[in-house]
């Protein structure tokens, strides 16, 4: 090979073997272009030790030998193919190789380099084939280069084998007057400048795809309706979106900007605790935006990215915003229209209450019917309270009529044209007596879905009768209490108070003063109810008033189902006057009625003959026994007992206790178990 060859090749393999070297240990620190530059330092200072004829063979050998250890190392790496273990043992043999050729004529063993020599090949042959099968389904780097410098270094070392072993030399070594060896450094470096080459197409081509997508993105965020900006680890702007500029309608530059400028000042700490204090990747927030328009509420989507540009690694913050004023002025104006229709809808439950009521006075007993002292006293005694906004106690037995007085005080009372509310404490559960009287908050409890307005509410400005007023649960007496004391009254699950203005007209068939002392009625409720009490006397002691009432209610269901009763015999009028009614004016109604539907007559007629009397004096019963003085929850207990027993145990139907008591059958069984009453 001509000397001016080896200095050109010299020129190359130097420049490029410094030129890596200097670049891996000062710039990027990649191994592969590490040993790539010792590997073609080694092939320049080869290649100009070769022209040198002075220089002894030894030396030479060094660097070759050098070569032939780096080699694989650079391979390695360059096809991210690492295994130490195997580079330690090729580099292990090359110095051997080396070492030989200096001690093979002390020792006389000539053969000693080329066991060495063919095991680098062989070796390093070995790697440079696992290399290409690590890269075959690899698309960042190309196969060709490796598999023809494999190809290559197979070869040569194919051909050194049978001209050392054998003494043949192949035809090509005559045509050239170079070997293998010194073409070999040429070779890798093409194959490093393929590599490059292979690289930058790599790297212009994705570039490419880069822009496209870049020029898409910047095409998105400039026609799309959401609000996109970044900002730095300091709140400043650093991208946005012209939609997002455009509702401030500025020519001043945003850009810099920091957000919390554009932010209303109650939701900067909600903003910052949220996207910049909280270590979550991703998340959503919402704030207020000053824009040219007003104020603008703002919900966010935010992601945290990372960028490294020119080797500084820095932190942004890709928000995306939707404006969503409209939507909440819209659930304002949905809130305020559910307000409203449940205030409506509450005032026409109210309504409905009072019609019913009114309804009910009117269909149940049409007027207030009665000419004996006993009822002239009643009315005096309502005549005297009605105009007077203070409580009122009607006691008296069941069904003589406290619903029909009530009513009568709240139309003679000032607050005649407002809300008459009536409740009857023994017909609602226990556990609902609250929530019925005083309301509840939409989800107060399970399947509390809305929000109720209590009797209470309802009765606001007007009157609310309490019937059976002796059978309202201890818990809720206190609250009953503060309502008539304080004027106030708290639904269910509610945290504030409300005021109310209700005048509370109580009754009751029980003796409340009895119900106090035995802890079952709180006294200070008692003392606040019972300001003016009326006690209604029963139909047996109203004799004089029992004609009026049958005449009254004979008209009144004859014109219902269209009958024509004129006449009622004076020996059924006797009767019904010396009957004692223990059920009183309820009790004769119902017989009334049943009477006019069964006539086919204009003369009334009974359906059935008037129930068996029981004596209700205080010294006999049907039984024949003796009933001692006592209290009246004893007598009570007595009483019903003996309709028990007089009617064989049987609570509800046509000959059952409750038809006599007329009671619900529901309202004697609870009374029952009140009493301790039973048939064991």
């Amino acid at each position: 090979m001509s000397e001016f060859i080896f200095i050109f090749f010299a020129g190359i393999a130097l420049t490029t073997g410094l030129s890596y070297v200097g670049f891996s240990l000062f710039k990027n620190g990649k191994r592969e272009e590490l040993f790539f530059g010792l590997f073609s330092s080694c092939a320049g200072i080869y290649y100009i030790l070769n022209g040198i004829d002075a220089v002894p063979d030894i030396i030479t050998i060094v660097f070759a030998t050098a070569m032939f250890i780096l080699f694989p190392w650079y391979l390695a790496y360059e096809a991210k193919f690492i295994k130490k273990t195997f580079l330690f043992g090729i580099s292990a043999l090359g110095v051997g190789y080396f070492l030989s050729v200096l001690v093979y004529d002390f020792f006389n063993m000539p053969n000693l380099p080329y066991f060495f020599s063919y095991s680098v090949y062989l070796l390093t042959s070995i790697y440079c084939i696992g290399c290409i099968r690590s890269i075959i389904k690899r698309s960042d780097i190309p196969l060709w280069p490796f598999i023809f410098v494999t190809g290559y270094y197979i070869f040569f070392t194919i051909e050194e084998v049978i001209n050392n072993s054998f003494a043949i030399e192949l035809p090509w070594r005559k045509l050239f007057d170079f070997n293998y060896l010194d073409l070999f450094p040429i070779i890798i470096i093409a194959f490093k400048l393929t590599l490059l080459i292979y690289d930058h197409w790599l790297k212009t081509t994705l570039q490419k795809e880069v822009d496209v997508y870049k020029n898409n993105i910047n095409t998105i965020l400039n026609q799309t309706t959401k609000y996109v900006l970044s900002l730095d680890v300091n709140g400043s702007i650093v991208f946005m979106n012209p939609y997002f500029k455009d509702i401030f309608e500025t020519d001043t530059p945003l850009i810099g900007l920091r957000l919390n400028e554009l932010i209303t000042k109650e939701t900067i700490p909600v903003f910052r605790e949220e996207v910049f204090k909280n270590d979550n990747f991703n998340g959503d927030v919402v704030c207020k935006l000053k824009t040219a328009k007003g104020i603008s509420t703002i919900a966010w989507s935010y992601v945290k990215l990372r960028s490294n540009t020119l080797g500084q690694n820095q932190r942004y913050i890709t928000l995306f915003g939707t404006d969503i004023s409209p939507q909440i002025e819209t659930e304002g104006q949905l809130r305020k229209a559910y307000d409203q229709l449940e205030f409506l809808k509450n005032k026409l439950q109210a309504e409905n209450i009072q019609l019913r009521n009114d309804s009910s006075a009117i269909n149940n007993y049409g007027h207030l019917i009665g000419n004996s002292p006993n009822f002239n006293y009643v009315l005096n005694r309502v005549a005297d309270v009605a105009e007077l906004d203070v409580p009122v106690l009607l006691e008296g037995e069941t069904g003589v009529g406290k619903e029909l007085i009530a009513n009568a005080i709240h139309l003679k009372s000032l607050r005649k044209d407002k809300p008459f509310i009536k409740v009857n404490c023994a017909a609602i559960p226990f556990d609902l007596m609250e929530s019925e009287l005083f309301g509840f908050e939409k989800g107060a409890f399970t399947g509390a879905d809305r929000l109720k307005l209590g009797m209470f509410e309802l009765a606001h400005k007007g009157t609310i009768f309490l019937d059976e007023i002796g059978e309202l649960p201890l818990a809720v007496q206190p609250k009953l209490l503060r309502a008539l004391q304080e004027g106030e009254i708290q639904r269910l699950g509610a945290e504030k108070v409300i005021k109310v203005d209700v005048r509370v007209l109580a009754a009751t068939n029980n003796n409340l003063q009895d119900e106090v002392e035995q802890g079952r009625f709180r006294s200070d409720l008692y003392y606040r109810i019972n300001v003016f009490p009326i006690t209604l006397p029963p139909l047996r002691k109203r004799k004089a008033d029992i004609a009026l009432l049958v005449e009254a209610f004979c008209d009144e269901f004859a014109q219902k189902y269209a009958k024509e009763i004129k006449h009622i015999s004076k020996s059924l009028m006797d009767d019904l006057v010396a009957y004692s009614w223990p059920g009183n004016i309820r009790q004769l109604r119902n017989i009334i009625e049943r009477a006019v539907i069964t006539s086919s007559e204009s003369v009334l007629k009974l359906a059935n003959p008037l129930p068996s009397e029981i004596n209700l004096s205080m010294n006999a019963n049907p039984l024949g026994e003796i009933m001692e003085l006592g209290t009246f929850e004893k007598f009570e207990t007595n009483y019903i007992t003996q309709v028990l027993v007089h009617s064989n145990w049987k609570i509800s139907g046509k000959d059952g206790a409750a038809r006599i008591l007329d009671l619900p059958p529901s309202t004697l069984r609870s009374k029952m178990k009140k009493l301790g009453i039973s048939a064991s």
